[in-house]
């Protein structure tokens, strides 16, 4: 049922032309319970180096290390789909809603079920899940605000948080790292007044 309302949701927006938008507040069978993961972080470096190496769709090596053996569907559209290995699985995700701004960056998808065979310890049922990827431009341009939300249904809440919980931090530590972006700790003036001076000796 979720599926069938998801699909009817997604082809009615497209039809109309519009951004479509499917809400996270997903609602699971009742043998899985419904978790949430956030996570946001402010790294000193403008918006354009993290979104030249997280603005695709078909590109997310740079999110743990994500494998994407098939896709379908139109670059960075929505309804553009995307497969490959996870934990002994495989994931199945689809483009659904996609806005790239000057200042902002945001991504959403959405994923089918599937259950983890690991090579040790309990597999784990994940359900349908929605994640949300937000990349913001702060500091007049110098450095950037970028968080992560992730609903899913799963048979152990507990285990699948520190899954998502792990991958999140693993991968925008590891994405600062590619850039060379130190952690913005919320004070934007001294950072930009370094920043300007740093761009004004360039030239």
């Amino acid at each position: 049922m979720l599926s069938a309302l998801f699909a009817i949701a997604l082809l009615g927006l497209r039809a109309q032309g519009s951004a479509p938008y499917v809400s996270n507040d997903i609602h699971c069978p009742a043998d899985l319970n419904i978790s949430f993961v956030h996570n946001s972080y402010t790294y000193a470096a403008p918006l354009a180096q993290f979104t030249n190496l997280t603005e695709s769709f078909f590109d997310q090596s740079w999110y743990d290390n994500t494998v994407i053996t098939t896709t379908t569907g139109t670059y960075n559209v929505p309804g553009a789909t995307r497969t490959g290995p996870f934990a002994g699985a495989i994931y199945n995700e689809t483009l659904t809603m996609y806005s790239k701004h000057a200042d902002a960056l945001t991504m959403s998808y959405y994923g089918q079920p599937f259950t983890t065979v690991p090579t040790a310890g309990t597999p784990l049922k994940f359900g349908h899940y929605l994640e949300t990827l937000r990349f913001e431009s702060i500091c007049g341009g110098t450095a950037t605000y970028m968080d992560v939300l992730t609903y899913t249904c799963s048979d152990n809440p507990v285990a699948v948080y520190d899954v998502w919980y792990t991958i999140h931090m693993a991968s925008f530590a590891g994405l600062a790292a590619k850039v060379g972006a130190p952690v913005l700790a919320g004070d934007c003036l001294p950072w930009e007044l370094i920043f300007r001076e740093s761009e004004k000796s360039k030239h």
